[in-house]
Formats: structure tokens, sequence, C-alpha cells
């Protein structure tokens, strides 16, 4: 059989005419392109009738569109001759284009795409456990080595474990509840209840894990201000400032609270029995009245650094003034001249009393706070100005009891001023001021003076901090009216007081 009898047997009818064509010429060069156009042509050909009947398994590299056979008319200028280089071309329509199938078989083979799991939820689920303790030392000015009348040390240069708290929560969807105990040496190791309240809340979508609603009821913290609010473990300082321990001696009681926050506005509003914690932990409510306080206020992220806060709070409620029993008339002898005989004059009658029923007496307290934070390269500081005017509403220093004495106007004032440094340094500085009458009077030389109650503090602060500890040193400066001079003027007791804490995280 001659090449091209085999040729024509082959090819389909139209290209076996141009077959005598090229086989007439005697030319090595147009065998060649012959041999090239036989290629490209029965490419051509199975590409036709795989798309007509389907593509095989083994061909999934060839592209489903293969090169239409135009690219045959350049056959035509037979009568130039092409460079012998000219057959590299022939490769193309070989299996060199692999990729293109992928493209176009990617939706069919393809697996799908895996869902991803939903998003985290903002607010934390299950149990946690956090802690921690605050060993410091103390010394104070007016320490002495003696006891008082209760037969308590008059001693205040000591060491003592000023807080140790443990703290478990439980978040739920619509719910959470905490505990929180404390340990201290204050007055002798004891161990009770910090805070314990469960909560019913609406989160909404707040990215700051704020509730938008939330009611808690046990032992809570009392909304009022900025000093009592913030967390001892926070606070820089060793201890709030003297008007508010004065009005407020512990951050918690027992009642119940309605709290939230809407867009940047923050509110909270509690009823609560309104007896601080003593010696014994929580005193039973001696009258049926309830105090209730409550704070509102915003908070703004004025820039990226800086941060802007403030509000207004009130308390409003009942004191008590205990009532006694009646007495009899009695006979006291007074040994006048301690001679151990009952001379004329020293044996004197003391008429009985009629007994006194138990009295309730108006309290309020009215205060603002503002507070402003700037994020910087060195650090962040921090400015807290608080301010109250309250009436007989002094429940640790200068016990209010109008109905024993007077009524009492209560006025406090406190700023500070902390700074960090890098990370770790930590610097500060607090003025406190705190008048527990307004109204005070005594008689001196026979005439009715005024006289300052007021008590003045000036508290510089240093401190290093790093993970899992920080240690501070401060230094109270303590100007009061105290003590007397030989005149028996007012003056200045020796009270100030130095304090260096350490405090690590459990």
């Amino acid at each position: 059989m001659s090449f091209g009898e085999g040729v024509s047997a082959t090819l389909p009818s139209p290209e076996t005419t141009l077959l005598p064509r090229i086989y007439g010429r005697q030319s090595a060069l147009f065998r060649v392109r012959a041999l090239s156009l036989l290629a490209c042509l029965t490419l051509v050909t199975r590409a036709r009738a795989q798309a007509a009947g389907g593509v095989a398994e083994d061909d999934l590299e060839v592209p489903a569109a293969a090169p239409t056979p135009a690219p045959v008319a350049a056959p035509a200028p037979v009568a130039a001759p092409a460079p012998v280089a000219a057959p590299a071309p022939v490769a193309a329509p070989t299996r060199a284009p692999t990729a293109a199938p992928s493209v176009d078989a990617a939706p069919a083979s393809a697996p799908a795409v895996p869902t991803p799991p939903p998003a985290a939820p903002a607010h934390p689920h299950g149990p946690s456990i956090s802690g921690y303790l605050q060993a410091e030392y103390a010394s104070n000015s007016v320490s002495e080595d003696q006891l008082d009348t209760t037969l308590a040390p008059r001693n205040f240069d000591r060491f003592y474990l000023r807080r140790a708290r443990l703290r478990l929560d439980q978040d739920w969807e619509f719910a959470s509840a905490t505990l929180e105990l404390d340990a201290n040496t204050v007055r002798g190791p004891v161990v009770g209840i910090r805070r314990a309240d469960a909560s019913l809340l609406y989160r909404g979508d707040r990215a700051d894990g704020l509730p938008l609603l939330a009611l808690s009821a046990g032992i809570i913290d009392l909304p009022f201000g900025y000093e009592l609010v913030e967390s001892a473990r926070s606070r820089l300082f060793l201890e709030r400032s003297t008007g508010s321990l004065a009005l407020f001696p512990t951050e918690m009681d027992a009642g119940a609270k309605l709290w939230g926050a809407l867009g940047f506005v923050r509110y909270a509003v509690a009823v609560t029995n309104g007896e601080p914690v003593d010696a014994r932990g929580f005193p039973r409510d001696p009258n049926r009245a309830k105090d209730v306080s409550a704070r509102f206020g915003v908070d703004v992220q004025a820039t990226p650094g800086l941060s802007v806060g403030g509000g207004t709070s009130f308390v409003v409620g009942k004191g008590f003034h205990p009532g006694h029993a009646g007495s009899k008339n009695t006979v006291v002898w007074r040994d006048d001249n301690e001679n151990g005989v009952v001379d004329s004059g020293e044996v004197v009658g003391v008429p009985g009393s009629a007994p006194q029923a138990s009295q309730n007496f108006d309290r309020w307290v009215l205060g603002l706070d503002l507070e402003a934070t700037l994020a910087t390269r060195v650090g962040r500081s921090r400015l807290v100005v608080e301010g109250f005017a309250a009436s007989n509403y002094d429940r640790a220093l200068y016990v209010a009891d109008p109905v024993a004495r007077a009524d009492l106007r209560e006025l406090g004032l406190s700023a500070a001023l902390t700074q960090t440094l890098f990370g770790h340094g930590i610097l500060g500085f607090r003025y406190s001021y705190y008048n527990p009458n307004s109204d005070l009077f005594e008689q001196r030389q026979g005439n009715l003076q005024p006289r300052s109650a007021s008590i003045q503090g000036f508290s510089p602060l240093i401190g290093f901090e790093i993970k899992g500890a920080r240690l501070v040193a401060e230094y109270d400066i303590v100007l009061d009216k105290l003590a007397r001079d030989a005149r028996g003027v007012p003056s200045d007791a020796d009270n100030n007081v130095f304090g260096i804490r350490l405090q690590g995280e459990l």
C-alpha cells in the first residue's frame, strides 16, 4: 500500500482531495508540511467525534472545546515554502492545556465547602474561678504599745492580710450566679461572704458583654459614685478615700439591684437593708424602711485612646436610733477623796429614767463623679474626680444620730491621678477632703466658736507591676483638727500612715 492510499483510507473525503497535490511534490520540505497537516487533521477529527459522543475518562485533560480547525487553511500559500522550524507548533494541539478542563469540571467533581462552625457567643459559658490576695504592712504615727478601753491593742504597726478573695462565676444565656469569699486578718482571722448574688439578664448583642437589662438579688455591690464601684483588685490606691469609707464602710449590702447598659448610658438602681457589715458580719436590719441607691452615668470612647465617663448618684433611706428600757432610782457612792471611807457628800442618788422607744430618722446622699482615661505610648493616664453632699449618712467615722445629737451635714471631695509607665511602673497622687459636720461649734473660754472637723489627705503613690503581681507603696499625709495645742486650740494630730502592699493573682 502506498503512503497516499493509507492516508486516503484514514481521513475524511474533504481532506483526501488535498493529499494528491501535496504528495505530487517531491521536495522533502513539502513532505514535512504534509505530515504536520495530517497530524492536525487527525486530532481535529478525533475532537469532533469526542464532542459528539462524549469524553472518555482517560481524556479528562483534553479541553471540552477543542481548537477549531480554522488553522487548517494555513497550507493555502503552498508556493511560499516556510522554514523547516515551522512544524514546532504542531505539538500545541497535544495534551498541553491540561488545566482547562479542571475549571469546567470543578462544579461537578469538587467537594462541597464545609460550613464554618457557629461563632462563639460574646458572653462566657460554664463555671470560672478567679481570685487574688493582698498582703500588707502598715505603720501609723498614732500607734502606741497600749490597750484601749475595750482591751484592743493601740498598735497599728504590723503585717496583716488585707484581702484574700476567691470568686466563682457561672453564666448561662439568660442567667448568672456569683459567689465570692473573703478572708482577712484586719481584726483577727475572719472568713466571710464578700458577694453572693443570682441574676436574670438579657444580654442583647453588645460587644462589651454588658447586659441591656439585669436583675440581681443577694449580697450585691452598691451603685454609688466611682470609688465605691471600682474593684479593690484593680484599684491602685490601698483604700478608698476617707469620705467614701465614712459613708460606705463596705461596698456591698443585702438587697436587689436592677442594672444594665443602653448604648453609652449606664444605669443601676438598688434596694438594700442599709446596714453596713460589722465585725460580726451582716447585722439584722432594725427597721422596715430600706435604702434606695442609684447611679446614672455615661461611658464614651471619645477617641481610640481617650475614654470619658461620669454620672450622678443618690441614696435615700432611714437611719435607726435604738431606744432603751426604763431604769429605777439608784444610789451611787462616789469616793471623791479616794480614802476608801464614805464621807459626807459622796453618796448621791441617781433618778430613774422612763423608757424610750426606738426612732427612725431621714438620711440621704447626693454625689457626682467624672472619670477620664488616656492611653499613650508611655502608658495609661487616669483622672477621677468625685464629690458628694450628705445629711446624717456617716455610718463609720462620726456615726450620725440626730435623735441623740444634732443633725449632721457631711461634705466630701476626692481627686486622684494615676499614671502607668510602659506597662510596669505606677505613679499616683490623690487629694481627699471630708467634713463630717459642717455646722460644728464648741465653747472655748466661755464663747461659742465654730470648729472645723474637716480631714484632708494627700496621698502620693509609687509602685511596680508585672503579670500576676503588683507592689505598691503609699504615704498618707493626714491634716485634721483632732489634737489640741498648749492653749487648747484644735490642731493637727500626728496620724500619718504609711503602707506597702503586695498583690498576687490566683
